[in-house]
C-alpha cells in the first residue's frame, strides 16, 4: 500500500462493511463527553470562591470535578450506547452545576481563558486531605512549575469513543489475523490512532473555535498575534489557537517522542518519559512537583489524541501493559462558545464517522519524518486554517488544504453511509455534506463566525465570550431535565462527600511514603501497582 495521506478503504474492508453480522454489533459503540469550564464572574474574570460544596467533591464525584484550577470545573458523561442518551446526560450535568453556583457566577464557554489575574492570584485545585487528594495537589504543583499556571487554565472537550469487542472479534476473523483477540484490538486502536494523527488537521479547520485571546493570557509572553481590539489579541485567519504551540503544549515532550506504532513501543516510550530525569525540571524541589521526570504521571503526556483504558485498581501503564486498549480519547475538540453545550449532536455523527473510518482505513507506522510534518501541518491549520489558498504539506509535497479536506470526506462517504444503514438515519452523510460547504467557504466555520461577531459588534472576546455564555447558562438552568436524573446526582454529591471523609480519616501511610510508591515505577510491565 503505497504511504499517501489519505487512505481509501481495501477491498476486503469494502466487503467487510457488508457483513451483516459486522454491522449488528455497531449499536453497542459508546460514547463519553468530557467538558472542561472555567467558573467566572460577571466581569469576565476567574472565579476565586472554592468548589462549591453543592456540588459534592471534586477528588470523588465520578461526573462532577475539577481539572488544573479550583475554579476550573469538568464535567464528564458516562459512556454510553444512545447518542441522545449521552447529549441528555451532558446537558443534565451543565443544569445540576447552573442551579448550585452562586449567584455571581457562570461557566466560561471558551476553550481560551477569560481574563486573568496574576499567577499567584489563581488557585490549584483541591482535594482534601487524604494522600489520593494531596498528590492530585502536588501534581498539579508541578503542572504550574513546569508550563506555567496560565496555559493549564486552557479547556476543551474529549470525545471518548470505542468499537465494541465484537464488532473487532468480527474483524479479527475476517482478516485473519494470527494475534490474540486481545492484542488485536489493542493493535486496532493504534491504527486507528495514527491515522487520526494523520488526518487530525481537520478537526481545528472544521471545529476550532479559539481565533482569538484575552491580552491578559499573553503577559510576559512573546508572540506573534496580532491585536485585535484594547482587550484581544487574535490571528486573522486562525481555526484554534488552543492547538497552536502557543496553546496547550510542552516543548521538552517533543525531545522524548512517543511512538504509536505498537502497544510495546508505546509502553517503552511512556515508561522511558515517566523515569528519565528531565534537566529542566530537576531543579524542583520535591515539594514542587510529584518528581523530576519529563512526565510525573501519565496523563501529563500532552497529544490530540490517547489509548485509554479504565481501571480503578492500576496505574494506566500496568493496566494497558497486562488489559491492552479499550478505549480512544479524542482531545483536539474546542469548547464552541457558539453552542450550549460546546459541542452538538449534529458534530457527534461526523465524529463517529471520522473515527470509525479512521480505524479501518490503511495506516502504515509513522517515520520519524512524518511525524514532523504532521506537526507542521497542525500549526498551520490552527494558526492560519482559513487563509486563502493555504498549502499543506503532505508526503507528496504541498498540497491545497482545501483539495485535501474533501478528498479525505469523500474517502469517509462509504463508511459514512454503512453508519446510516445501521443506525436508520441520515446523520453521518448529512454530517460529511455539512462539513464540506466550510472547504468551499471558510466564513461557515466556527472560527470565522465568532470573528465576525467580535467585529460587527465591536465587542473584544471577553465580552462576546461573557455574552454567549450568559446566554447559555440562562439555558442551562431553564432546561428542563428529568426528575430522576437530578435526584441521582444530587444522592452522588453527598456519597462523594462521605467518601472523600473516609479517605481522610483512613489513611494507612504518611504522605511521603504514599509518593515514593507512586514514583516507584518498573518498565518491564510485569510488577502491578495499586494505584487506591
Amino acid at each position: 500500500m503505497k504511504n499517501t495521506d489519505v487512505k481509501y478503504l481495501e477491498p476486503h474492508i469494502l466487503s467487510f462493511l457488508n457483513n451483516e453480522h459486522a454491522m449488528n454489533t455497531l449499536h453497542d459503540i459508546r460514547r463519553g463527553i468530557e467538558r472542561e469550564l472555567i467558573r467566572t464572574t460577571p466581569e469576565s474574570r476567574i472565579s476565586n470562591l472554592p468548589h462549591p460544596e453543592e456540588l459534592g467533591s471534586a477528588l470523588t464525584h465520578p461526573y462532577i470535578t475539577t481539572d488544573f484550577a479550583e475554579a476550573q470545573l469538568e464535567l464528564v458523561t458516562p459512556a454510553m450506547t444512545e447518542r441522545k442518551t449521552t447529549f441528555d446526560s451532558l446537558a443534565s450535568l451543565h443544569h445540576f452545576v447552573a442551579t448550585r453556583l452562586p449567584d455571581n457566577e457562570i461557566m466560561w464557554g471558551a476553550s481560551m481563558p477569560p481574563e486573568l489575574p496574576s499567577d499567584d492570584e489563581i488557585k490549584i485545585a483541591a482535594y482534601g486531605t487524604s494522600n489520593a487528594g494531596l498528590h492530585k495537589v502536588r501534581y498539579r504543583e508541578g503542572l504550574a512549575n513546569r508550563y506555567g499556571k496560565r496555559m493549564q487554565l486552557i479547556s476543551g472537550i474529549h470525545y471518548n469513543f470505542s468499537l465494541p469487542d465484537s464488532f473487532w472479534e468480527i474483524l479479527h476473523s475476517h482478516i485473519g489475523s494470527e494475534l490474540l483477540l486481545n492484542d488485536f484490538i489493542s493493535e486496532r486502536y493504534f491504527h486507528l490512532i495514527r491515522n487520526v494523527l494523520r488526518n487530525g488537521w481537520i478537526i481545528p479547520y472544521l471545529f476550532g473555535a479559539s481565533p482569538a485571546v484575552d491580552k491578559s493570557y499573553l503577559i510576559n509572553q512573546e508572540h506573534a498575534l496580532n491585536l485585535l481590539d484594547d482587550e484581544t489579541y487574535y490571528l486573522p485567519w486562525a481555526t484554534s489557537l488552543r492547538l497552536s504551540n502557543m496553546g496547550y503544549s510542552s516543548n521538552e515532550q517533543s525531545f522524548y517522542p512517543t511512538s504509536f506504532n505498537s502497544k510495546q513501543e508505546y509502553l517503552a516510550d511512556l515508561c522511558h518519559a515517566l523515569t528519565t530525569p528531565s534537566e529542566r525540571y530537576t531543579h524542583l524541589n520535591g515539594d514542587q512537583q510529584l518528581n523530576a521526570s519529563v512526565l510525573q504521571l501519565e496523563n501529563e503526556l500532552y497529544g490530540s489524541i490517547r489509548p485509554k483504558i479504565v481501571s480503578d485498581q492500576l496505574r494506566p501503564l500496568y493496566a494497558m501493559c497486562h488489559h491492552g486498549i479499550q478505549y480512544i480519547e479524542l482531545r483536539s475538540l474546542d469548547n464552541n462558545p457558539l453552542l450550549p453545550l460546546g459541542i452538538s449532536e449534529d458534530q457527534s455523527y461526523f465524529l463517529d464517522a471520522f473515527l470509525t473510518y479512521n480505524a479501518l482505513a490503511p495506516s502504515p507506522e509513522l517515520t520519524d519524518s512524518e511525524r514532523e510534518l504532521i506537526a507542521r501541518r497542525q500549526e498551520l491549520v490552527a494558526t492560519e486554517g482559513r487563509k486563502e489558498g493555504l498549502l499543506l504539506p503532505t508526503l507528496q509535497g504541498d498540497r491545497e488544504l482545501k483539495e485535501l479536506g474533501l478528498t479525505l470526506l469523500s474517502s469517509m462517504m462509504p463508511v459514512a453511509s454503512w453508519l446510516d444503514n445501521v443506525f436508520a438515519t441520515e446523520g453521518h452523510k448529512q454530517g460529511i455534506e455539512r462539513e464540506q460547504v466550510k472547504f468551499v467557504d471558510s466564513n461557515l466555520t466556527p472560527s470565522a463566525q465568532i470573528l465576525t461577531i467580535m467585529k460587527d459588534e465591536k465587542l473584544s472576546y471577553k465580552h462576546v465570550t461573557q455574552k454567549l455564555s450568559e446566554m447559555h447558562f440562562k439555558q442551562h438552568k431553564d432546561v428542563e431535565i428529568n426528575e430522576e436524573e437530578m435526584v441521582g446526582l444530587s444522592r452522588l454529591v453527598g456519597e462523594s462527600l462521605a467518601k472523600q471523609q473516609r479517605m481522610e480519616t483512613l489513611q494507612d501511610m504518611s504522605f511521603d511514603e504514599f509518593i515514593q510508591k507512586k514514583n516507584d515505577l518498573q518498565c518491564d510491565c510485569e510488577i502491578e501497582e495499586v494505584v487506591a
